[in-house]
């Protein structure tokens, strides 16, 4: 026999005390409701039975079964009760029913916990991939979730366990992506990328734990995933269009994880960043390059620049004329005015 206990609006209730007892008054079993509010009992005679829940704060409720039932109880909605008393019930336990051990209540979930607002940022140069850095800065890993049910995935909201905490550099109030690293598909040298899977803001902390909100997830975020720092980059405006610069271009080295070309609004990666004077906000002409040297590129789409690194960049497909895939180029735009405003 199992069942779910919850409150007036649906909630689960942990904590719920609930006792099977026979018709003569005999306490049959004794269980307590897990942290999705689900009660379990096993053996039970087939005699009547009647089922009595319990919780501080809520009126008992009391559900009477017909002799050999063998089913799930219908979820039982506990009412709030109008007052509170307390009662001391003195007795014998009958010693030939053998009762399960008690285990103590669970805690309540807390309130949802507070966030601070994320500064105004452009998201696609977050939830993107990129080539990763020489050296790597993270703060600790997602282990799981905090209340509710375990599963893979996690959401918006879902409060997460962070092994790492202020001794790592983590701050309550502080913003963090998580990110994780895959192999580029159909990279003969195995070569591996970062993915970003999300924003979190930290809420809790203490020298080696610490505990996360999630602000918003770019695709699937996971146990295992890293924290990192979160570097917010303004909204721009694409810079207008130039003359594509075909003979100073850069290549395309891949696309986001479980991408193998390019298309609107996907995100990939070129080989030059910073310290060859890429840009957030620039535009690139994407294009493919004569088979025998001679002749007019090929041009594939436009994209524009949305995160950069020292040595590489991520470039968001603006629009697209044919396949765009790794081994593609992306030249930058000359203007003929000096006077020309770059954003």
């Amino acid at each position: 026999m199992h069942g779910v206990v919850a409150d007036e609006s649906g909630g689960v209730l942990p904590g719920v005390t609930v006792v099977a007892t026979s018709g003569d008054g005999r306490v049959l079993a004794i269980g307590v409701t897990d942290e999705v509010g689900r009660y379990v009992f096993d053996g039970l005679p087939a005699v009547p039975i009647s089922l009595t829940f319990q919780l501080e704060g809520f009126a008992t409720a009391v559900v009477d079964l017909a002799p050999g039932v063998d089913a799930s109880v219908a979820t039982q909605r506990l009412m709030l009760a109008s007052r509170s008393e307390t009662v001391v019930v003195h007795g014998k336990t009958p010693v030939d029913v053998p009762l399960p051990p008690l285990r103590p209540p669970l805690p309540r979930p807390a309130p949802p916990s507070v966030v601070i607002p994320v500064p105004d940022h452009d998201r696609d140069s977050i939830c993107g991939p990129a080539k990763p850095g020489v050296t790597a800065e993270f703060f600790g890993t997602i282990r799981s979730r905090r209340y509710a049910a375990q599963n893979g995935l996690y959401a918006k909201g879902d409060e997460l366990v962070i092994d790492g905490g202020t001794a790592n550099g983590l701050e309550v109030g502080g913003n963090v992506v998580a990110r994780r690293m895959y192999r580029v598909t159909g990279d003969p040298r195995g070569a591996k990328a970062e993915h970003t899977a999300g924003l979190l803001q930290i809420v809790a902390a203490d020298e080696r734990g610490s505990v996360a909100v999630v602000i918003y997830a770019c695709d699937e975020l996971m146990r295992g995933d890293r924290l990192a720092p979160f570097t917010p980059e303004r909204r721009r405006s694409p810079e207008p269009a130039g003359i594509p610069a075909y003979d100073d271009a850069a290549r395309i080295l891949f696309a986001d994880v479980g991408h193998l070309m390019g298309a609107p609004r996907r995100l990939m990666v070129i080989d030059r960043g910073i310290d060859n004077s890429i840009r957030v906000g620039q535009r690139l002409t994407l294009f493919r390059r004569p088979l025998r040297g001679a002749g007019t590129p090929s041009v594939v789409g436009d994209a524009v620049v949305v995160a950069v690194r020292s040595d590489s960049a991520t470039i968001r497909v603006e629009r697209a004329t044919d396949v765009i895939s790794s081994g593609d180029w992306a030249a930058p735009q000359r203007y003929p005015s000096a006077t020309t405003t770059r954003r």
